[in-house]
């Protein structure tokens, strides 16, 4: 009759006539004395019966085998991070499809200023580089005999003398054939009443009482509220304005820049005025990269 093992040994004795099943310090496959089969606990290196399927010490689970330790999951990480690279690293070389492509580089490639911009432009006297879009025509009137503060950019050249007696402010422009833009520092600091160096309050004490009090004729209404931006790693505010004058409409995007220049406004000013048909619109984007291109010295 077995006898139940003492202590917490794990059994080590043949379960069919309980001949010791190590030789030396290795178990043995067959029972040396009956030739029975045996199985090897792999919790706790007790032995078993060949059809016992959990381990009568510990309850293990015989078909298991030996507990992996938590670590060799780490492995698997690591052979598939290896086969990602490797799969990453062919299409690479074998050429992705375009629409694959094209998608990467619109997330990793830095953004284009613009590819309607010709090279870039200088103004000496008003000390800023800018960029014009293809086929527009650009007239620095700073440089004239007689300068005027203002540089004037228009899809059709027709709208170019009349931007130009606007000093910069393109809100009494009317009618425009097409997209008509300045740039430039207003006169006496334009409508300004607070701090330069604050464009978003600057911006906004001039356009409150052009809402709130149009000129004759006009009706102005809001289209983007004034908001921050940085131009040129400066302070800068932009805001879009809807003008109506009759039957007629148009949009005008005002930015307004701080820098300070000795004996000028600290603000400059870019102003843009679209035809409601030209809005939003090819002429919009031009508009909005021309913005981007403005570099103060």
């Amino acid at each position: 009759m077995k006898m139940p093992q003492a202590g917490l040994v794990a059994p080590t004795l043949c379960p069919r006539c309980d001949a010791p099943a190590v030789d030396g310090e290795m178990p043995t496959d067959r029972c040396a004395a009956c030739s029975l089969q045996l199985r090897w606990c792999g919790n706790c290196r007790g032995v078993a019966g060949p059809f016992d399927r959990f381990c009568g010490f510990c309850g293990f689970e015989l078909i298991r085998g030996e507990p992996r330790s938590p670590l060799w999951r780490l492995w698997a990480v690591a052979l598939i991070v290896l086969l990602a690279a490797g799969a990453g690293f062919g299409l690479w070389k074998a050429g992705v499809p375009a629409a694959v492509s094209g998608a990467v580089r619109s997330l990793s490639a830095p953004r284009p200023r613009s590819n309607v911009l010709t090279a870039d432009h200088y103004s000496r006297p008003l000390a800023v580089h800018y960029s014009v879009p293809s086929g527009w025509t650009v007239v620095d009137y700073s440089t004239n005999v007689t300068p005027q503060p203002v540089i004037v950019l228009a899809r059709n050249a027709a709208d170019q003398s009349a931007a130009a007696a606007t000093q910069g402010d393109l809100t009494g422009l009317d009618p425009v054939q097409s997209t008509v833009m300045t740039l430039g520092r207003p006169p006496g600091g334009g409508q300004v009443v607070v701090d330069a160096r604050d464009p978003l309050a600057a911006l906004t004490s001039e356009v409150a009482p052009l809402v709130a009090s149009p000129p004759s004729g006009l009706k102005v209404d809001v289209a983007e509220p004034v908001h921050a931006v940085t131009i040129g790693n400066r302070p800068a505010a932009v805001v879009v304005l809807k003008l109506t004058r009759g039957d007629v409409v148009t949009y005008l995007r005002r930015v307004v820049v701080y820098a300070p220049r000795a004996g000028v406004t600290a603000l400059f000013q870019a102003d843009a005025l679209t035809p409601a048909a030209q809005w939003p619109a090819v002429d919009s984007s031009a508009v909005a990269a021309v913005i981007r291109s403005l570099s103060l010295t």
